[in-house]
C-alpha cells in the first residue's frame, strides 16, 4: 500500500515530557484546561551523561546515573546488544550493567532506556563509534603547555569548563590530512563547539579553525593538510565560553572523512543504489551500496563513509521515498536540455559549477495542482535554492519566496503540457558540496499524528492507555485514520480517529493498549502506524513526538526520524486487582445520568481501599467517583452529562492502591457511554 502523496518533514508535535501512567484529567472536559500530569515519583528517570558510548565489539562497564533505578527488570538499547545486569544491585541512584556490541552494530546515535517494576525511563543518548575511547584529563588540560597527549585515531570524552579551553596534543605526518570532528549538538549536549589549532610550539595557526560546520547541527569540523610532520595541538571551547557538567562532547581525532551529506540525498523504498558522499574532505570516500527497507515506519537509513584505509566518517542519512528517484544528468542549465522528472518523482541534484542552472521538465495536467518541494538542511546540506516555474514558451508562472524558510510550491497548470522547473542557488554559490533534492509530486489529501507520549508502563493483567494529542490535516484531508500498533508482537491496541476528530493536548483521544498473555516484565520498544482511506488511495503515516524528543535531546535541530517515533512500554509484574464496569443502562439523554457499578477482581489477601479517578470522559461528560472500601469488592458511582454539550464516547478510569508501601495502579476500560437527544417537554396546558 502507498504511503502519504509527499515527505512530510515538519511535524506538529506536543512538548509533554511524561512518563508512564496518565495523571488525572478534568472530570468535565472541554469547560476547563486540564494541568498536565507529574511524572509518577516513582518511575526510573535517566541522567547520565549523554556523551556515553563504546567501541563497536567491545564489552563495557557501564554505570548508569538517576533516580528510582531500583527492581530492574531490563535494559533497552537500539541495537542488539548483550545486556548483563548484576544482582543484588539496591542503590536506586545508579545502576551497573555489563554490556556487549555486536561487531557488525552500525556506527552513530543510537539510544538506551532502563526499565523497572515501577516503569520505563526517559531515553538517553548511546553513541556506538569504530574508535577507542580516552577520556580528558579534566583540569590538567587548560594551558598550551599542559596540552594532553592523545594517539591518532581515537575519540576523545569530555566536558568543557566554562571560561576555559580544553588542549590535546596529537601526531601529524606531512601531507596526510588529519580530521578533527567534535558531536556534541548531535547528541543533545548544550555545548556549542570551536575548534582552533596550534602548531607544536603553541602557535596559532591563522585560518584554521571550525565553527558551526553546515550540515553538523551547529557542531564543527576541520580538515588540516600539515606540510611538515610532528605535532598540532587541537583547542576546543565553547563558542561563548560557556561549561559545566552537562556540556560534554566526544571528539573524533584522526585520518577519516568529512562528510555531511550522502549523494544521492534520497532513494526509492525496496530499492538498492550507490552512495557517494559530500562535505568538507569526502573526496577520499569510497562510493557505498545501501538498499532500501520496504518497511514504512523507517524514513532513513545511514551510510558510512570511507576511504578503505583507517576509520570510518559519521554517518549521513539517506531519506526514503515511495516514488522513483533519480540523480541529476548534466547538461540541463535551459530548456533545451531540461532533464525529465516523472510525476510523482524526485531528483538528487548539485550545483557544481559556477552560475550553474539545472531545469528540470514535468508534464502537466490542467488543473491538477502539484506540490514542488526542495529539502537541503532537513540532509545536512548548506545549499540555498531559489526555483521558478516557466511555461513551454518561457513565461514565469511562479516562483519561491527567498523571505520564506524552506521552499514549497504548489503549482496548478493552467494547461496540459511541459512545464519547466528552474533551479538557482539563491547565493551564486557552487561546489560539490552544494547538492539539494527536488520533489513533484500531486497534491492530495494527508495528514500527520502526534503523540503525547513516548514512554508507558503496562501491567501483566492490565493495560494502558496513549494519548494521541494532534492530528494535522493537509491539502484537505478529512476521512477517519485508525492508529495500530507496530514493530512487537507482544503488545496490541487500536482506535480509530473519526472522520472530523480533532485531539490537541488539552482533548486527547486514547489508545488503549493492552499486554499479551505469557509476556515477561521489562522494556518493549513500539511504533505507532496511523492509516487511513481517501478515495482509492491508503495512506499510512508513523505517529510521531517530535517536538518532545526535540526538547530531550537538547533543542537538536533535526533529530534523527527513528527515535521521534520510538515509544518505550515497561511491562510491569501482575497488580493484586483488577477492575471492570457495568452501567445500569446503554444510553441516556442529555441532561440525564448513568449509574455504575465499579468492581475489583482481588488477588490472594489483598484487602485495601483503591482508589478511583478519571483518565478520560467524553466531553460534557462528568465521572462522580468515590473508592472502593477496603474489604469491599465493589462501589456505585455516577456518570452525569452535561445538557447542553454531552458527546457519545469512551471513558477510562484508573484504580490505584497501596500494599507494603508500594503503589499499584490499573487503568481500565472504554466504559462505552452512549447520549441521545434530550426528549422533548411535553407542551404546556391551555
Amino acid at each position: 500500500m502507498p504511503r502519504c502523496s509527499h515527505p512530510v518533514w515538519l511535524f506538529a508535535a506536543s512538548v509533554l515530557l511524561l512518563s508512564g501512567m496518565l495523571g488525572d484529567s478534568p472530570e468535565v472536559r472541554g469547560q476547563a484546561k486540564p494541568t498536565p500530569p507529574a511524572v509518577p515519583k516513582e518511575f526510573p528517570i535517566l541522567t547520565t551523561p549523554a556523551h556515553l558510548g563504546a567501541k563497536v565489539g567491545d564489552t563495557v562497564d557501564l554505570t548508569l546515573t538517576g533516580t528510582n533505578l531500583a527492581n530492574v527488570t531490563g535494559v533497552w538499547t537500539s541495537f542488539p546488544a548483550t545486556i548483563v545486569i548484576p544482582s543484588g544491585q539496591k542503590d536506586a541512584k545508579q545502576l551497573k550493567v555489563k554490556l556487549t556490541i555486536p561487531a557488525n552494530t552500525p556506527i552513530g546515535l543510537h539510544t538506551l532506556r532502563v526499565a523497572t517494576e515501577e516503569g520505563v525511563s526517559n531515553s538517553r543518548p548511546f553513541i556506538v563509534d569504530d574508535l577507542p575511547s580516552v577520556a580528558e584529563t579534566t583540569g590538567k588540560n587548560k594551558s598550551l603547555p599542559t596540552a594532553q597527549p592523545i594517539p591518532l585515531n581515537v575519540v576523545v570524552t569530555g566536558a568543557a569548563e566554562a571560561v576555559s579551553s580544553d588542549f590535546f596534543k596529537v601526531p601529524v605526518t606531512a601531507g596526510k590530512p588529519l580530521t578533527v570532528d567534535v558531536l556534541a549538538r548531535r547528541f543533545g549536549s548544550p555545548l556549542d563547539p570551536v575548534i582552533l589549532l596550534h602548531d607544536g610550539t603553541g602557535r596559532e595557526l591563522g585560518g584554521v579553525y571550525a565553527d558551526d560546520t553546515p550540515g553538523l547541527q551547529s557542531d564543527c569540523r576541520l580538515v588540516y593538510t600539515p606540510r611538515q610532520s610532528g605535532e598540532v595541538i587541537i583547542e576546543l571551547r565553547d563558542s561563548i565560553y560557556r561549561g559545566g557538567g552537562d556540556y560534554v562532547y566526544r571528539m573524533r581525532v584522526g585520518s577519516f572523512p568529512g562528510a555531511t551529506t550522502a549523494y544521492p540525498l534520497m532513494i526509492q523504498r525496496g530499492k538498492s543504489a550507490s552512495i557517494r558522499f559530500t562535505g568538507p574532505d569526502a573526496s577520499g570516500a569510497r562510493p557505498v551500496t545501501v538498499t532500501a527497507p520496504a518497511d514504512l515506519s523507517v524514513d532513513a537509513i545511514y551510510a558510512v563513509p570511507h576511504t578503505g584505509e583507517g576509520m570510518s566518517g559519521w554517518p549521513v542519512p539517506v531519506l526514503l521515498s515511495e516514488y522513483p528517484q533519480a540523480v541529476e544528468a548534466e547538461p540541463n542549465g535551459d530548456a533545451k536540455t531540461a532533464m525529465p522528472l516523472p510525476v510523482p518523482g524526485g531528483v538528487s541534484a548539485v550545483f557544481a559549477e559556477k552560475s550553474d542552472i539545472d531545469t528540470f521538465r514535468i508534464a502537466g495536467k490542467k488543473g491538477v495542482k502539484v506540490t514542488i518541494q526542495v529539502l537541503t538542511y532537513a540532509v545536512n546540506a548548506p545549499t540555498e535554492v531559489y526555483l521558478r516555474v516557466l511555461d513551454a514558451q518561457g513565461k514565469e508562472l511562479l516562483k519561491s519566496d527567498p523571505t520564506q524558510a524552506g521552499v514549497k510550491l504548489d503549482f496548478t497548470p493552467p494547461a496540459d503540457g511541459p512545464y519547466d522547473i528552474v533551479c538557482e542557488h539563491l547565493n551564486y554559490l557552487s561546489g560539490p558540496n552544494e547538492v539539494y533534492h527536488l520533489s513533484v509530486v500531486p497534491t492530495a489529501p494527508d495528514f500527520t499524528v502526534t503523540l503525547g507520549l513516548d514512554q508507558i508502563d503496562l501491567p501483566q493483567n492490565g493495560m494502558g492507555v496513549l494519548p494521541i494529542t494532534g492530528l494535522t490535516k493537509l491539502n484537505g484531508f478529512k476521512d477517519a485514520v485508525k492508529l495500530t500498533i507496530a514493530g512487537t508482537n507482544a503488545l496490541a491496541g487500536s482506535v480509530t480517529i473519526p472522520a472530523g476528530g480533532n485531539p490537541v493536548p488539552t482533548n486527547p483521544l486514547w489508545l488503549p493498549i493492552t499486554v499479551k498473555p505469557g509476556t515477561q516484565p521489562g522494556p518493549i520498544v513500539f511504533r505507532v502506524l496511523a492509516t487511513a482511506q481517501t478515495g482509492k488511495q491508503t495512506i499510512t503515516q508513523v505517529a510521531n513526538h517530535f517536538d518532545a524528543t526535540k526538547a530531550a535531546f537538547g533543542n537538536m535541530a533535526n533529530p534523527p526520524m527513528e527515535i521521534t517515533t520510538e515509544v518505550a512500554a515497561a511491562v510491569t509484574p501482575s497488580v493484586p486487582f483488577t477492575l471492570s464496569g457495568k452501567l445500569d443502562k446503554t444510553e441516556v439523554a442529555k441532561g440525564s445520568s448513568w449509574k455504575a457499578t465499579i468492581s475489583a477482581k482481588r488477588d490472594g489477601k489483598f484487602t485495601e481501599e483503591i482508589q478511583l479517578t478519571s483518565v478520560e470522559t467524553p466531553t460534557g461528560i462528568t465521572a462522580k467517583l468515590k473508592p472502593i472500601p477496603k474489604g469491599k469488592d465493589s462501589v456505585d458511582v455516577e456518570f452525569t452529562t452535561d445538557a447542553k454539550t454531552a458527546v457519545s464516547g469512551s471513558a477510562y478510569l484508573r484504580g490505584t492502591a497501596k500494599v507494603a508501601g508500594k503503589t499499584h495502579t490499573v487503568v481500565f476500560g472504554p466504559i462505552a457511554l452512549t447520549v441521545t437527544a434530550a426528549k422533548p417537554a411535553p407542551p404546556a396546558k391551555k
